[in-house]
C-alpha cells in the first residue's frame, strides 16, 4: 500500500512538474530542417524530442534483446547435441587395451 502510494506521488508531482514547464513554455521556436521549417511552441518540441528519443531506445533494447534470444537458442541447441553425444558415449562399453 505505502508503495503504491510512493509510486503515485511519484507520478503525480512528475506531471504537475510537466504541466507547470509547458505552461511556462509556450514560445514559438523555429524549427528549420533542410527541407521544411516549423513554428512550434518549445514544450511541444521538447515533448516530441523526448518522445522520439525513447522510440529510438526502444527500439535499440529490442534489437539487442533480440540478439541476445537468438544467441540463447543457438547455444540451447549446441547444448542438446552436446548432452545427446555425453548420453551416447555413456552407452557404450569401456574397452580395456592390455
Amino acid at each position: 500500500m505505502l508503495k503504491k502510494l510512493i509510486i503515485s506521488t511519484v507520478f503525480l508531482s512528475a506531471f504537475l512538474l510537466s504541466a507547470a514547464f509547458a505552461a511556462f513554455n509556450m514560445q514559438p521556436v523555429s524549427l528549420d530542417l533542410l527541407f521544411i521549417q516549423w513554428q512550434l511552441p518549445l514544450a511541444v518540441l521538447m515533448i516530441a524530442f523526448l518522445l522520439l528519443g525513447l522510440l529510438i531506445g526502444a527500439m535499440l533494447i529490442l534489437l539487442g534483446t533480440i540478439r541476445i534470444r537468438y544467441q540463447n537458442h543457438q547455444l540451447s541447441s549446441k547444448l542438446q547435441i552436446a548432452e545427446q553425444e555425453l548420453n551416447s558415449l555413456r552407452i557404450l562399453p569401456v574397452r580395456d587395451n592390455r
